[in-house]
């Protein structure tokens, strides 16, 4: 009976202090884990808004380079329009009204009439029309004034419709300045009552600046961009907002309309170029990021409820853990209380040693994870790991240092972002054809930072990670492979150039010395002296040589071009060739062609013929096949063409990167491409060969 009371004595000084310590640690525990979930909720709200954000300030950026580039091109065949007829200036002064663009002040001043081909430029509008016509926008000549430059021919219009001739722009504007300079002016800029993307050249006369060349395009309406920011969702009560430098809220899916010019909000985020702020709003705290986009003169934010966000993440953050420290107390302690003092000393000698084991296990994994960290990196070629929305999740180095981002900045773009715009517009369409078929492997061109392009090949592969589907892409530079394709082209040239000179000396050789007798001949035939018989004989052997004669120019011209395109059209002269080949029973062709138009241009029809031949041609050499499938067909308003073979197939990338082979692919290519044609070739060891192309109808 002592015995008994001994070791429940013991095993309550066991059992009260460690249960204390643990009720200790597990509080402390609970309430460090809580202040660590809070910060790590916050901060990921707050990276998800700037990324929201970034986003829309790119949505902008997008819009503005597309439209300086437009004006760039429109100010080039403007020019060119211009000058391309003679342009003087006359001593003929003409008394006009000037008009202050921005406060419509006037005076009166003469300016010297200006003639583009004989006819006065002063209210012009035939060459203005004719630009506009051309490439869109509106379009300006100015002439100098001492206060500015004048408009004296415009489709620019004023308040009222009308055209705006005789306003002019002051010589404080930047856009004076930089032409004086004799500089061209590209950017943003104020044209009679809107904002304009802009492009001012100046018009030199005797080596002085005496007018400008304006074009233009209306910048666009940002409330457009609104429909789809109401259509993104951050978060759960989250929005995005647009906000001007006068304060006018210009997007917002309540206030919009509003003006927040007194607000403490807005002259906080006007303050700073960009960050994030807590703010009080409708008795709610707001958590919102937000970045100023100063080529439009607007404020880009999103903004969350605080609470809504963060709060009930962290409830239930408290309520996991106060749930599991409870359980954790009750287990332990009956257990502490039911093990003896031995059994509890082994159990703690044990969970040392697995402590060990685990710290060993974890170094370990921290070794392999540095490793494969330094794979990643050490690769030349650039690799993305993206998620289902597009988001770049993971980048190497070599991608950061090919594009000239940071990896920062990678991480809040998407893949559409490092593209050219054509590129761009299919990004969604090859995510689709990738998760559909586990894999891809196709062309592109990104855009580095300084707006370099780099044209690449791009192999992608489905991924699981986490229970999410990533796709997981290398992008291989091949300019090099590009410069290959342009000198195959050139071969391409110089061989259809040497078959020109070949046609060139069959018709000189072969045809020539036969319509040179028939002359002598012919010319002999006029001799009144010859007899009958001479004569007769004479014309039988001009007779042959005119059969001579016709029989080498079939025989030219039926190597130049097959005479059964011309005559049937592609298919049946397709039809042939395979005919041709399937009697030699060394292969099995099939071609169906019944959703194809019955013809094509013939220029279309010669590359496709050729390109088709040259492919059968390459698997007859190589392959090793026994069968052959052949389709074209039109859809969608564009024309398909699939081959494929069973044979031996190969391995694309070394036949491709190697000079002394793929030099028939690389013509096939090249022809696809002279009719820009889109392809795709697919091939392994093992798997035979699979071609599609598409053309444009």
């Amino acid at each position: 009976m002592l015995k008994k009371h001994r070791d429940l004595q013991l095993r309550l000084r066991l059992f009260f202090p460690v249960v204390a310590i643990i009720i200790i640690v597990l509080s402390m525990a609970t309430f460090f884990n809580t202040q660590y979930a809070l910060r790590v909720v916050k901060d990921q709200v707050d990276q998800s808004l700037v990324i929201q954000v970034n986003t829309i300030a790119g949505m902008f950026e997008r819009e503005r380079i597309l439209q300086l580039e437009k004006v760039q091109t429109n100010l080039d065949v403007a020019r060119w329009m211009f000058y391309s007829l003679p342009f003087y200036v006359t001593d003929q002064p003409i008394l006009l009204t000037a008009i202050h663009q921005n406060s419509l002040a006037t005076f009166d001043t003469h300016i010297n009439e200006w003639k583009r081909n004989n006819k006065s430029l002063y209210h012009d509008t035939a060459f203005v029309d004719q630009v506009k016509q051309l490439v869109g926008g509106t379009v300006t000549i100015f002439q100098r004034i001492d206060s500015g430059f004048i408009r004296i021919a415009t489709n620019v219009t004023d308040n009222k419709g009308d055209r705006a001739v005789n306003t002019y722009i002051d010589n404080q504007s930047p856009v004076v300045k930089a032409v004086l300079q004799g500089n061209t002016y590209y950017g943003r800029a104020f044209v009679v009552n809107d904002w304009y993307i802009t492009a001012y050249e100046p018009i030199i006369h005797n080596e002085k600046v005496v007018g400008m060349l304006y074009v233009g395009d209306k910048e666009k309406d940002i409330l457009e961009v609104k429909k789809i920011l109401n259509n993104l969702m951050i978060g759960k009560t989250g929005y995005p907002f647009v906000i001007g430098y006068d304060g006018t809220m210009l997007i917002h899916p309540y206030a919009e309309g509003t003006s927040w010019q007194d607000s403490a909000v807005f002259h906080t985020m006007l303050s700073q170029q960009s960050g994030v702020m807590v703010y009080r709003l409708n008795d709610k705290n707001r958590r919102a990021a937000f970045l100023h986009y100063p080529d439009f003169k607007i404020i880009i934010g999103a903004s969350v409820d605080e609470k809504a966000e963060i709060r009930q993440v962290v409830r239930q953050t408290i309520s996991n853990a106060l749930f599991i420290a409870v359980g954790a107390v009750l287990v332990l302690s009956l257990l502490i209380y039911f093990v003896t003092t031995d059994k509890l000393y082994h159990y703690l000698k044990k969970v040392e040693q697995s402590r060990k084991r685990l710290s060993t296990a974890h170094q370990a994994l921290k070794q392999s994870e540095e490793r494969f960290e330094k794979l990643f990196d050490s690769t030349g070629d650039a690799i993305f790991v993206t998620d289902a929305n597009e988001n770049i999740i993971e980048v190497n180095q070599a991608a950061c240092d090919i594009l000239g981002y940071s990896k920062e900045q990678m991480l809040s773009m998407k893949m559409s972002e490092i593209k050219t715009p054509d590129y761009a517009a299919i990004v969604a369409e090859n995510r689709r054809k990738i998760y559909k078929k586990g894999s891809l492997t196709f062309e592109s061109v990104h855009v580095t930072h300084d707006g370099v392009l780099v044209p690449v090949e791009i192999t992608s592969r489905v991924v699981e990670y986490k229970d999410e589907k990533l796709i997981l892409s290398v992008a291989r530079n091949i300019s090099e492979r590009k410069k290959v394709e342009r000198e195959v082209l050139s071969a391409v040239i110089r061989a259809e150039e040497r078959e020109r000179e070949r046609f060139a000396k069959d018709m000189h050789d072969g045809l020539g010395p036969l319509l040179s007798t028939i002359k002598l001949y012919v010319d002999e035939l006029e001799n009144m002296q010859m007899d009958e018989s001479e004569r007769s004989e004479m014309i039988k052997y001009t007779d042959e040589l005119i059969d001579e004669a016709m029989q080498s120019i079939r025989s030219i011209s039926n190597n130049l071009t097959p005479r059964v395109i011309h005559e049937f059209g592609l298919h049946k002269a397709i039809e042939a060739f395979c005919d041709k080949i399937n009697k030699t029973n060394a292969v099995k062709i099939i071609y169906a062609h019944q959703k194809a138009p019955n013809r094509f241009d013939i220029n279309f029809e010669l590359i496709l013929f050729r390109v088709i031949s040259e492919l059968i041609n390459n698997t007859l050499k190589h392959a090793k096949a026994s069968n052959i499938s052949i389709e074209l067909f039109e859809s969608d308003g564009k024309i398909i063409l699939r081959f494929t073979d069973d044979g031996v197939g190969f391995d694309l990338y070394q036949v491709m990167e190697r000079e002394n082979k793929g030099i028939g692919l690389r013509n096939i290519i090249s022809r696809i491409k002279s009719v820009n044609g889109v392809y795709n070739i697919d091939s392994a060891p093992g798997e035979g060969l699979r071609v599609e192309v598409e053309f444009e109808r």
